[in-house]
């Protein structure tokens, strides 16, 4: 949890950096601009920050807090994206009833490129994640830890609220690359190889 915090401040600090950087070119250089234009672009570099509804939602369902943010960088029509969750999967989906209470710590580098320019509409991406994972044994009530890592691609549409202010449907697909498992008796868990998301999120860029 200490990497992801400390990760976490050093994109605060760096988007700030690239925010005031930004907005200086973007005064300089850019001044008579057509707006008029829907895909002309008014925006080449900014930085974004966003948040996921999914895993706070999942985790509600079963007692728990969950989080997820992610911070981001933008450069014509390309992102990066540090996305950071954590959660815990209601026992009915992991489908394996000799164990309970899934919880997982995300941490995902993700890159995408979007269909138009200033960051809206369109999007698709690929990157890999890391899922620190632990899981309790109805069988001997111990509780196990266990690390997945994780190819992911997906694709999402942003659309624009108010000003930089948007919401953000997307859908992801990730492929487990390991295969590392928790024993227990004869009983055992192991993520699945395929595994499919869909949510929303709501963000705000420079």
């Amino acid at each position: 949890m200490k990497k992801q915090f400390f990760l976490f401040v050093a994109m605060i600090v760096f988007a700030s950096v690239v925010s005031a950087q930004s907005d200086a070119v973007e005064t300089s250089s850019f001044p008579t601009i057509l707006k008029s234009q829907p895909d002309s672009i008014r925006t080449q570099q900014t930085v974004g920050v966003a948040i996921d509804l999914l895993p706070p939602i999942m985790s509600a369902s079963t007692g728990n807090l969950g989080y997820s943010a992610q911070l981001w960088y933008g450069y014509k029509k390309f992102r990066v994206r540090a996305v950071f969750a954590g959660f815990q999967m209601p026992d009915k989906l992991m489908g394996d009833d000799d164990f309970k209470d899934l919880k997982i710590t995300a941490t995902a580098l993700i890159f995408d490129c979007f269909k138009n320019n200033n960051f809206e509409g369109w999007w698709l991406g690929a990157g890999v994640e890391m899922w620190d994972n632990t899981i309790s044994s109805k069988i001997d009530h111990k509780t196990y830890d266990f690390t997945d890592y994780v190819a992911t691609a997906g694709s999402g549409y942003i659309l624009k609220v108010y000003k930089n202010f948007y919401i953000e449907p997307w859908a992801a697909v990730h492929y487990v690359l390991n295969n590392e498992k928790v024993a227990v008796g004869a009983s055992e868990y192991k993520s699945k190889k395929f595994q499919g998301e869909l949510s929303l999120k709501i963000g705000w860029h420079f």
